[in-house]
């Protein structure tokens, strides 16, 4: 089936017609990036559906890492030489950082791949979380595991791009307006993006 690939596979007629739909919308996922763009990275925006509808899997960063620190952000990391794809980098690190076990989840494609403003060239890999999976922060990397409505990070209505200046350049980037999190940057540019494909 189109936008299907990964470790876990679910017949059509058990995926929300929704997914499917959006399933149909994501780009296929490479095996791998160039890493003359950047240092190579992945990211799993899953999503995982609940008794008040479909939610989006995030995670607050830690406050001691070295980079991004307490921002929301998606569960990821840089490609390591033992991963077979980019979809394992995306799966290895959601289980290190949220314990969501591989086999939970169904990939349905990607999205655009994003550059961040430290040198990483990021793949964002799109997955359904069996709803019956739960999370558990890795102390080490992760403050907090956020389980976000979608509806709400969808609204285009809450969409907007903000500039800042960084180290004498002025850079804008997407900002989504939330009632509990500060939504923007990177990982906003990512929500926008499947927001874009989740119509």
């Amino acid at each position: 089936m189109h936008g299907f690939a990964g470790n876990h596979t679910a017949a059509a007629g058990q995926i929300d017609p929704a997914m499917l739909a959006l399933a149909e919308r994501l780009n296929p996922i490479p095996q791998s990036l160039r890493a003359d763009q950047g240092r190579p990275a992945a990211v799993l925006v899953g999503l995982q559906q609940q008794a008040a509808g479909w939610h989006v899997v995030m995670t607050r960063r830690a406050g001691h890492l070295a980079h991004h620190a307490g921002q929301i952000s998606f569960p990821g990391g840089k490609v390591d030489p033992a991963d077979a794809s980019l979809v394992a980098t995306a799966l290895r690190e959601a289980q290190e950082e949220i314990a969501l076990t591989p086999g939970s989840v169904t990939i349905l494609g990607a999205l655009d791949i994003v550059a961040s403003p430290v040198g990483f060239v990021v793949q964002p890999v799109v997955g359904l979380i069996a709803p019956e999976s739960d999370f558990v922060a890795a102390p080490d990397e992760v403050d907090e595991v956020l389980v976000l409505p979608l509806a709400d990070i969808v609204d285009t209505a809450r969409h907007r791009r903000e500039s800042y200046l960084r180290e004498g350049v002025r850079r804008e980037v997407w900002v989504i307006d939330h009632a509990d999190h500060y939504l923007w940057g990177l990982s906003a540019s990512i929500l926008v993006d499947l927001s874009g494909r989740h119509r």
